[in-house]
This record gives C-alpha cells, structure tokens and sequence, in this order.
C-alpha cells in the first residue's frame, strides 16, 4: 500500500508519531491525528506556535527527531490547556514508548531534557536572537514558559523606550494575609490593558523588519540544491521506502537469513525453523506482522519537510508491498540495510561497502571489497563496544533502467542508519563532498561514503567520513 503524505501537514506527521514507536498495518498509526481541528486553527494563529514551528525546522533541532518530538508535545499540551498532562512519567510512556516508565531507575526523560535546554540555548543564541518570543523549560519541569524578550525602541522624539521581560501567559494574582488583593480591580485593568495595547504595537513594529530579513533569508527550495533537486525538485516523482523490521526480528530470533528472492515469496515465513523454546505460530506471527524503525519514519518527516512545496510527489512504502517494477522508473530512497530492507541487496553487486550479517556468531560488519591506503577490509560493528562505534553507508546509485537515481541510507544499526541520514541532511557535510568528487562538468557521480558515528542513547553523534568512492555506472 502507498501512502501519500499530500495534505498532511509536517506538524501532523510529526505529533502523530509521539504516540507510535513503530508502524501498524497499513501504517495507520501515521495516520492518527492528535490535535482536533479546532485546536490546530487556534494553534496555527499562535504566535507562539508558530516559534515552536520554526524552532524544531531550524539546523539547531532538525537533526534531532526525538528533540523535536519532545519540545512539539509540551508545547501542543501547554497551549491548548493541558498543563496538567506534562510530567516525566507521561513523556516515558508517550513519548518515549515505555509504558511502565519509573524515573527512579529511568532518566531518559531528564537527560533529554537537558539536551533540549542546551539545543534552546543555542537556538537563542545563533539563529533566533532575533525572536521577538523566547522559549524556556525551566529546570526541575518540562512545562514550557513562553516571555516577550527585552526590548529597545527609538520613539518619535528620539527617546530610548526600554521594556521587561513580560510573560506570555498571565500570572495568578497573589493575595495579601488579610486576604485582599494587593491592587483594585479597576487599577489592575487599566494596567493590563495598557501593557496588552503597549506590547502589540511594539511586537508589530519589531516584527516588520524581522518578517521582511525572513523573506530575504529563507533557504532555497530543492529546485536549487544540487542533490535533493534529483529527488524532489519540479518533475521528480520519489519512491520512499522504509525497512521491514519485522523481518529483521525473525531473522534475530530464529538466525536464518532471508534473501530477495525468498522475500518475494511471502511463504517463507512458513518455511522458519521455530526458535528453541517457542512454536512455529510464535516465528509465523512475528514475521507477518507490519513494523518499520521509529527511525525510518524520523526521516521521513525530514524528507517531507526538505521537499516543502513538491512533498505531494512523495509516496511511502512499506518494503513488504515493493516490486521489482517500482525500481526501474523514477526516483527511490532506501531506508535500511539488506538486512531489514532486501530491495538493498539488488544494489550490493555495484557497490564496494557491503553490509555482512553473521547471524550464527552475532557480527555485523561493514566490508571493504577494495580496501585503499590507510583502509581497514572490514569494519566490525560490536554492540558492546565500550565507544559505541557505528557504521553507515549513503549510496547513490541509478535504478534498475539507469532512467532515475536511487538514494541508499543503511546503518549497521538504527543508529547507523539515523547517522548516513544526517550525513545527507546536513549541507555543512554533504556540500563539501558533493564539491569534491564533481564531474568536470559539474554534475554529480555515483558515489558511496562509509560513515562512522558513536551510539548515544540510541541516536548517532560525531558523525565523520572513513572512506568514499565513486563511479559514472
């Protein structure tokens, strides 16, 4: 089944997965929304919303999906009356899928809540000084606070108008011993609605340069990137295709591989020996079932997010329901290696980074079939490497008619994977690579870059470039 993310909104990709770490049949969890439509009109006309929107696509947070799943969560529950929603524990459950989450033993919350205050900071600080709004999430909670930043405003007659930080929402009057208000209601309405009138006329003022050096500074479309126009820029039609993991558990599970071939063939799950300790109703239900990686859908919204204007010549498939017909026209991304995603595997011929699973003796390695100077031969992928140390493979290869260009993202792990997304999606990476192995007449080659990162909390970090290769085939 294809599943078209045409009038979607990346916000409601994006919150639909908080409460989905994996994909349902027919990926109908995607398709859950979690805001009513009233509460996304108010939302849309927020001021604050609309920060919340630029904070999470800007290069401080979009690498992080997790991040932004985090600050979209909170923030949707504090602006639309929810506050009493937002502790650790539903954050665990919710967010993090951990049903039984106890923050005596677990803190991922905490300390991707750290993080999160150290990516706001740093928002704040380089691509949002300007923000007439600031955000924080004061420590010891994960209610966000949302405060008018100080202002400085030349008046007419040339006097320097400074304000106070003022919040956002209002504050609770506080009461004197005797029980009595430490101001009139009239004298506190006039105050009010002085501040409200004197803050939006100055808000509308800041605003219009601000809105204007947006317009100026926005980022160009596909059309003008010179890698992601062969995917998404105008007359491109693009193919995604997210791993099985299903399949990836039952070949874990049972140490039997499963090639294309079988693959195509949809009895081969019954066809598995059944593990030691279960039956063969226990092997056939896990390989039936329909999950794909939290990760491959992570990147999905970044693909949608990166085609802006063109993401309804986007289509979504799940491996299961791919053939061999849908790689021979247009364009194709594959999520995933051989071993969770079998389409891979066509491509391995070409290529000279080939993933090798050893099912029997649990290693996973990266191969080097042409190793340079200064190469390893192989690349071995050890869970319980003290540094963490992951592989991930970009490739970009043509398809089956050599009519359209297939784009490879694998990982010796999901981390793995998530790290060879990164390498595409950050132009501070990709640009200058894509300028150092151009063709004379500027065009880009096939190519394969072998990646390195380190596993921290299941997110790839230090992301560094061991090898590449490239070729006009």
């Amino acid at each position: 089944m294809v599943v078209s993310l045409t009038h979607w909104g990346v916000h409601d990709l994006l919150m639909s997965l908080l409460f989905t770490g994996f994909l349902s049949e027919s990926f109908t969890g995607i398709m859950v929304n979690t805001i009513a439509q009233t509460e996304r009109e108010v939302l849309a006309q927020d001021p604050r919303w609309g920060l919340v929107e630029r904070i999470v696509a800007s290069p401080s947070f979009i690498k992080s999906d997790r991040l932004c799943s985090f600050l979209i969560y909170i923030c949707e529950l504090s602006l639309t009356g929810r506050k009493d929603e937002i502790n650790e524990i539903n954050i665990g459950a919710r967010l993090f899928g951990r049903p039984d989450y106890d923050p005596s033993i677990d803190g991922i919350v905490r300390s991707h809540a750290s993080r999160m205050r150290q990516r706001l900071e740093q928002y704040f600080s380089q691509e949002g000084a300007d923000e007439p709004i600031r955000l924080t999430i004061p420590k010891g909670a994960y209610i966000p606070v949302f405060e008018l930043r100080p202002y400085t405003l030349v008046a007419p007659e040339g006097l320097l108008l400074e304000g106070e930080v003022l919040p956002m929402s209002p504050e609770p009057v506080t009461v004197n011993q005797e029980g009595h208000t430490h101001d009139t209601k009239g004298r506190w309405t006039v105050r009010i609605l002085a501040t409200a009138l004197g803050l939006a006329c100055l808000v509308i003022l800041y605003m219009l340069p601000l809105t204007h050096r947006a317009a100026v500074t926005s980022p160009p479309g596909p059309d003008s990137h010179p890698f992601w126009r062969l995917f998404f820029g105008s007359g491109h039609h693009t193919l995604v295709v997210c791993s099985d993991t299903s399949l990836a558990t039952l070949q874990d599970v049972t140490g039997q591989k499963v090639g294309l071939s079988d693959y195509l063939n949809a009895n081969y799950r019954m066809r598995f020996a059944p593990p030691q300790g279960t039956t063969m109703e226990v092997a056939r239900d896990i390989g039936g079932r329909r999950y794909t990686a939290i990760a491959d859908v992570g990147i999905l919204t970044r693909f949608y997010r990166l085609a802006g204007a063109h993401a309804d010549r986007i289509q979504y498939r799940y491996a299961r329901d791919v053939r061999p017909d849908d790689l021979k026209e247009g364009s194709t991304i594959l999520i995933g290696s051989a071993y969770s995603d079998p389409w891979v595997g066509i491509f391995d011929a070409h290529m000279n980074f080939v993933f090798q699973d050893d099912l029997k003796h649990r290693v996973f390695a990266v191969v080097n079939r042409s190793p340079q100077p200064g190469e390893l031969a192989q690349y071995d992928y050890n869970q319980l490497d003290a540094a963490h140390k992951i592989y991930g493979v970009v490739g970009l290869r043509p398809n089956l008619r050599g009519s359209g260009k297939v784009l490879i993202l694998e990982g010796t792990s999901m981390a793995g994977t998530e790290a060879a997304a990164d390498f595409v999606f950050d132009d501070t990476l990709l640009l200058p690579f894509l300028s150092k192995i151009r063709n004379p007449d500027g065009s880009i080659p096939y190519f394969e870059v072998l990646l390195q990162s380190s596993n921290m909390n299941g997110s790839a970090s230090q992301l560094g470039v061991i090898a590449y290769r490239t070729s006009q085939d």
